[in-house]
């Protein structure tokens, strides 16, 4: 079984902020920090450690010992950051979930704060984040009107993540949305059945996480055939979804894996190459 170790008894929260974490030691603390410093407290926040062999591990408990509400599991087996966010979700009792990357970190202290005051005394299913990247490249994404359609999200949003959104728990217990284990690009089904599925969505239209984009060693960063593998059993499971419940917006994004697909591969097969020159 997993090991956890629970800071204290944890009640019903505002927000569960759920961090899967794997081999992040330079940047484990900076997402723990920028969680604890928030002016909003009324949250439990849960790291998964999905078999870190760095010094993850130790920074994380070094911050558990230094902050009170954190509830730390490790994981036994690699489950990859879906495996870790199931895990997390499981024990999960927020009102709203907050997906953190452990590689990320909240844009300032008051967006846990500003973001309650969007959800309000409203039961959105989904609320929509801004945020920005950082790193090997720059990018501002702020969400508005005409980027939160359910047609704009399958067809044309670059960035299909689970963190740029915040979830009501109860309504993704209420459609089983969860994520696929063991697998690289395991957003792309929990976005889609999570977005498709809402009725009622908000939008925060200001920057709540900051994004690391170039890490290295991260698996945005690595091609493989692993990486083609997972992304055709992506192709699998939606197109056995179409079968059961179609939508226009599910041709769109098959169509999208598929190209991406044919994208890896050729990556693929460049990076053989040239390792062999």
């Amino acid at each position: 079984m997993d090991q956890q170790v629970e800071q204290e008894t944890i009640k019903e929260k505002r927000f569960s902020i759920i961090t899967p974490a794997h081999n992040i030691e330079d940047y484990i603390e900076r997402a723990i920090n920028s969680v604890e410093n928030q002016t909003f407290q009324d949250i439990e926040f849960i790291i998964v450690n999905d078999c870190s062999t760095d010094n993850t591990e130790e920074r994380i408990l070094n911050s558990c010992n230094k902050y009170k509400n954190i509830t730390y599991i490790k994981h036994k087996e690699n489950k990859k950051a879906g495996g870790a966010r199931n895990t997390a979700l499981n024990i999960a009792k927020g009102e709203y979930i907050v997906f953190l990357d452990g590689d990320d970190y909240l844009a300032d202290n008051t967006v846990l704060e500003r973001l309650d005051k969007v959800i309000g005394n409203d039961k959105p299913d989904v609320i929509y984040l801004g945020f920005k990247i950082e790193g090997d490249r720059e990018e501002l994404v702020i969400p508005n009107a005409e980027t939160c359609t359910k047609t704009y999200k399958a067809a044309q949003d670059k960035y299909p993540n689970p963190w740029s959104k915040c979830w009501r728990r109860e309504y993704l217990e209420e459609y089983n949305v969860r994520f696929p284990e063991n697998r690289f690009y395991e957003d792309v089904l929990f976005v889609y059945k999570g977005v498709m599925n809402a009725k009622e969505t908000k939008i925060a239209d200001f920057v709540v996480h900051k994004y690391t984009s170039g890490r290295p060693n991260s698996m945005t960063t690595k091609i493989n055939l692993k990486n083609i593998e997972d992304t055709i059993k992506n192709l699998n499971d939606l197109l056995l979804m179409r079968e059961k419940e179609y939508t226009k917006e599910i041709d769109i994004i098959i169509q999208k894996e598929v190209k991406m697909c044919k994208k890896r591969l050729d990556d693929t097969f460049k990076k053989i190459i040239n390792e062999k020159i």
